[in-house]
């Protein structure tokens, strides 16, 4: 059992208060983790959910131990996310504004998820002899419909950036580019100008920026390489005097010739959707790709070479993706049922 000051340094150096006494046995897991190469969000998801956690254990079980734990006490903490905890616990500003109690299932699955994984290391590396995260089921949630833009609400966003302006150019840039190829939101924000070529009609993917940590080719049409090829050529002529050897390396930038952040895009792409007045489906980065999938196979499309073009392994996430409304389905059999023409 590791001493109080060993205990104290370790935490410290991950930047996890000591509060309860599995911290120190988070710490360990975390820094394996790391070693792992997982993404950064990935692991601040592991230590914010761990620090949800942390604060039930110390007003409930402030004393209780690792050799201790037990399937019932993370019962319990799932029990307490469903019935108890409001959304934003622990928030410094949106606490105030949520009294609601009970987060919902999707929810408790995501921060489940990240449990048992803390819990299977637990067990794997020796230090819990049960295996716990096999006895924690996750919560039964109805599949959802993933929401996409219809056609006209692509015309409206399409036409809600100013593109006198070198912001508006470049979200409409954004834009089309998300229609045309289903990119996430973060692949397209890291894309650079070596990234893209005009002459093959096609944009990299790093395996350093792909979630799934795997390069891809994905082809864009003739004119979207045409606007990005564009934009670069304007940022190189706005900026050329703040980048290094004369280049800037991101294609979508701010006006200061920093990197546009997601939060920035989001924001962006939500006040367009506003200026279009598109109502009845979320006006996300997300959402775009839901659409150039869904709009993918109406086009012809088939569905292994979405899924290349996504970059998703499981076909099953693809599936997801190209839900059809009950409007689609009437399109689709209109055109297409054995009695027309007859």
């Amino acid at each position: 059992m590791p001493t109080a000051t060993a205990t104290r340094e370790l935490l410290t150096s991950a930047a996890i208060t000591l509060h309860h006494p599995l911290d120190y046995y988070f710490v360990l897991f975390l820094r394996a983790k790391k070693n792992e190469s997982l993404r950064t969000r990935t692991l601040n998801d592991h230590e914010n959910h761990y620090r949800y956690l942390q604060r039930w254990l110390v007003e409930k079980y402030p004393t209780l131990k690792l050799e201790e734990l037990t399937a019932d006490h993370v019962r319990q903490y799932v029990g307490h996310m469903l019935t108890e905890q409001t959304l934003y616990t622990g928030h410094p500003t949106l606490q105030s504004h949520n009294t609601a109690k009970g987060l919902s299932p999707a929810t408790v699955n995501i921060r489940t998820r990240t449990l048992k994984c803390f819990l299977r290391f637990l067990h794997d590396e020796g230090h819990l002899q049960t295996d716990l995260a096999a006895r924690i089921k996750l919560q039964k949630v109805p599949e959802d419909r993933l929401g996409a833009f219809q056609k006209e609400h692509v015309l409206l966003l399409l036409a809600a950036p100013n593109q006198r302006e070198y912001l508006g150019f470049r979200d409409y840039v954004l834009l089309t580019l998300l229609f045309d190829t289903g990119l996430r939101i973060n692949e397209a924000l890291n894309l650079t100008a070596d990234d893209l070529s005009v002459a093959k009609g096609t944009i990299t993917v790093r395996a350093s920026v792909a979630k799934n940590r795997t390069e891809r080719i994905v082809p864009v049409s003739k004119r979207t390489a045409d606007l990005l090829a564009a934009l670069v050529q304007e940022n190189c002529q706005q900026f050329v005097h703040k980048t290094i050897h004369n280049k800037p390396s991101f294609v979508f930038l701010l006006n200061n010739g920093k990197p546009l952040t997601y939060n920035q895009a989001y924001e962006r792409i939500r006040l367009h959707g506003e200026k279009a007045g598109i109502t009845g489906v979320r006006v996300s980065p997300h959402t775009f790709r839901h659409t150039f999938a869904k709009m993918y196979i109406q086009n012809g499309g088939d569905l292994f070479t979405l899924q290349k073009i996504l970059g998703h392994h499981d076909i099953s996430m693809v599936r997801k993706y190209v839900q059809m409304e009950q409007r689609d389905l009437q399109e689709q059999h209109a055109q297409s049922s054995p009695l027309v023409g007859v």
